[in-house]
């Protein structure tokens, strides 16, 4: 009897405990505020559902700094100037052309505090850490991605980083992935020549 007691016991001190999952996924995003950004390799209606999709790399510093890498295309955007780079040459474009918005610190802790029917799905491994799968809902933007229907989220068991992301639009079942890159910091600089 003994001995039982003791392996239930040794088997619960080796299970991560998850009081809350909701406060498991805000602390998650709010890592990603803290970085500054993210790098990631996005997929789907990235830019939103009136633009095509698209699957390639991003890098991503708050406020207002994006670089998107595609097959087809190239851009970089800084705050007030912007970058397109198609056929391997560089071409200065009005920044107000290009998909992108600034990230608006506000709205991402307002998105943030928003998120609810948090719950663990499961556990998974991705490409950078064990992780366990989060389920919940949210509204607004949160750190790479609107949310405003159902979302997952893979975090790291150790560190608690978001390691990927799923977002399914509630309006028009239009998914976003971002799977997260945190082996170096983003940075988004003019290119060079």
């Amino acid at each position: 009897m003994k001995l039982l007691f003791l392996l239930l016991l040794c088997t619960l001190a080796a299970t991560p405990a998850h009081a809350d999952p909701r406060a498991d996924v805000q602390s998650a995003f709010t890592q990603v505020l803290a970085a500054g950004g993210f790098r990631a390799y996005a997929q789907g209606h990235v830019f939103g559902p009136e633009l095509p999709a698209m699957s390639g790399d991003v890098d991503v510093v708050f406020p207002d700094r994006i670089h998107a890498r595609t097959d087809e295309m190239e851009f970089i955007a800084l705050p007030n100037r912007a970058w397109i780079r198609t056929f391997g040459i560089w071409t200065a474009a009005d920044r107000s052309l290009l998909p992108v918005t600034s990230f608006d610190g506000a709205a991402m802790r307002q998105a943030i505090a928003s998120i609810h029917d948090a719950r663990i799905e499961g556990a998974s491994k991705t490409s950078q850490c064990a992780a366990h799968v989060y389920r919940f809902r949210a509204s607004g933007k949160l750190p790479g991605a609107s949310a405003n229907g159902d979302l997952r989220a893979w975090l790291c068991d150790g560190s608690g980083r978001i390691a990927r992301l799923e977002a399914t639009d509630a309006g028009t079942s239009e998914r976003v992935i971002l799977d997260f890159d945190w082996s170096r910091r983003a940075a988004v600089v003019p290119p060079r020549d």
